[in-house]
């Protein structure tokens, strides 16, 4: 899927002309979060493309993701929910500010117009090969979705924090969408480090071995 951005400095219609230049000819298709959201911009109903909304199912603007999108002010999670659960063949966000770093940096997304939106710096080797390692296991193909699939993301990250290692959301995030996260499942990852980090005692049950996660505290 190709991806870009345009960041939030770039007025609206500016904005509009350069995603419509990146989509190169093809189909677009702009989702906004809402009906109001398109509709504070009036020009867009007679700009040509099809529209759709993100959170309104009885939305007058009815179009579903497909072609090359437009990412209308889109928050990071709606912006993941489109990549994951939708037929299109690229996505540029408009409106793209720090918030959308994690999915910047994880796929190094072309910078189209504005202000460079820096990366989120990497995490470490260990940080790395515990999200790897536990993105390999068949119950978290789905995300987290269930109170198993959460246990384990719950447990990897208690026993990451008690070997010394920093959970940063957003570090957290990036390698999450690296490993093909569903959804905003990368999202909840973070969620979970951020309790961690408040000292919250989360509960979870012991699913994953003792060797598999000292090894990744170990790299």
């Amino acid at each position: 899927m190709r991806r870009a951005y345009i960041e939030a400095h770039v007025p609206l219609r500016e904005s509009f002309a350069a995603a419509r230049k990146w989509a190169d000819g093809e189909a677009l298709t702009l989702i906004a979060p809402s009906t109001r959201a398109v509709e504070a911009q009036p020009w867009l109903e007679s700009a040509g493309v099809a529209i759709g909304t993100s959170s309104n199912r009885h939305s007058r603007f009815s179009a579903g993701p497909h072609g090359a999108v437009i990412g209308w002010c889109l928050n990071l999670e709606e912006l993941l929910e489109i990549e994951s659960r939708s037929s299109a063949t690229g996505i540029v966000a408009v409106q793209a500010h720090a918030s959308h770093a994690p999915w910047i940096t994880a796929h190094d997304i072309e910078h189209v117009a504005g202000e460079p939106i820096p990366p989120v710096p990497e995490a470490t080797k260990a940080i790395k090969a515990m999200v790897e390692g536990i993105s390999l296991l068949p119950v978290l193909s789905q995300g987290l979705t269930d109170s198993r699939e959460r246990s384990i993301a719950v447990q990897a990250l208690t026993f990451m924090r008690a070997r010394g290692h920093d959970l940063d959301p957003k570090q957290l995030t990036v390698e999450a969408i690296r490993h093909g996260w569903p959804g905003w499942s990368p999202l909840e990852l973070a969620d979970i480090a951020r309790d961690l980090n408040r000292g919250k005692r989360l509960r979870f049950q012991n699913r994953l071995d003792v060797r598999a996660l000292e090894r990744w505290a170990s790299a």
